[in-house]
């Protein structure tokens, strides 16, 4: 029964994060990329610091003075560019394809880590990254992969593979920040992250015209939902049945965020469909048996909640 209770915990938050997908799309169309990561994470905030003083009672102070420096570089990728990049991407490519990016990410973490952390890989896991790679190419080829030498990808899916590329390097560094609660880590990150965003703002004003109630419950959602609840579910499903297992539930998010345009009354490309079974075969393949891979992918998945993101 509490195994079942993990699972039904682990499928909550790949569904919050799929729904941070379909809402960033309706919502850059009220608001600047910018404007978007900033109000998220201080909708976020709101709970995050509350949560992490009552469960982790951090020293707020001694954790900024012994690695502040970690946490800058980790806001950076993490608030600044991977979530900005994933909100600016959406308004020039659709949530489905969004969501098949983030499934890029293990496998290029894999990458990274044999290059730079000379980490094993084995044959499942290599396997796995090319089948995800070519069912990344048929949905942004439309199934005709001859178009790769003679057509421009579409601006959106190029800024997607940008973002995906900043959280990847995230996720290595992360690994040095081990010593730091994970509830204050995302808090710290969360904080340092928006306060960043702050001059951006300027360049990007809001049109107050443009926004509809459904722009502020989706901010709202945004910073609830896949910032502050798919984290604490996340948490107790890695904490009942491991990093390993839970890790495999992230192939759920572009699965539910079909289903979720579908029902909104978008349409659903056949190249699509067979581009997202390949990439989500592929992360099976690398789930099998990755070793080290998993310690890393996991808690990027535990903190923050986009695709990333997020």
């Amino acid at each position: 029964m509490v195994k079942y209770k993990a699972w039904t915990f682990l499928i909550g938050a790949n569904l919050f994060w799929a729904g941070n997908i379909i809402f960033g799309k309706l919502i850059v169309a009220e608001l600047p990329a910018e404007w978007t990561v900033f109000l998220r994470w201080v909708v976020g905030l709101i709970l995050l610091i509350p949560i992490a003083q009552f469960i982790e009672k951090p020293s707020w102070n001694q954790i900024w003075r012994n690695n502040w420096v970690l946490i800058i570089l980790l806001a950076t990728l993490s608030i600044v560019l991977y979530t900005y990049l994933s909100y600016a991407s959406l308004q020039f490519t659709s949530a489905t394809n969004s969501a098949l990016f983030t499934t890029l990410a293990p496998g290029l973490i894999m990458l990274f880590s044999l290059i730079f952390l000379r980490e094993k890989v084995s044959a499942f896991q290599f396997i796995g990254l090319i089948t995800s790679f070519i069912g990344v190419l048929i949905v942004l080829t439309k199934g005709n992969l001859q178009q790769l030498f003679h057509t421009q990808f579409n601006e959106g899916d190029a800024i997607m593979l940008l973002a995906v590329l900043c959280w990847t390097a995230y996720s290595l560094l992360l690994k040095k920040a081990k010593s730091i609660p994970p509830v204050t880590l995302v808090a710290m990150i969360a904080l340092v992250g928006a306060i960043l965003m702050i001059p951006f703002l300027f360049f990007q004003p809001i049109h107050s015209d443009k926004i509809t109630s459904l722009g502020i419950v989706g901010v709202i959602y945004m910073g609830v939902f896949p910032s502050v609840g798919s984290f604490i579910f996340w948490n107790q499903g890695v904490k009942i049945l491991g990093a390993s297992k839970a890790g495999i539930t992230m192939n759920l998010i572009p699965v539910f965020t079909a289903i979720i345009s579908v029902i909104l009354g978008h349409a659903l490309e056949m190249s699509q469909m067979l581009g997202g079974l390949m990439t989500i075969a592929g992360m099976l393949l690398i789930a099998i048996k990755r070793k080290q891979v998993s310690q890393i992918s996991a808690p990027v998945a535990q903190q923050l909640g986009l695709k990333e993101t997020i």
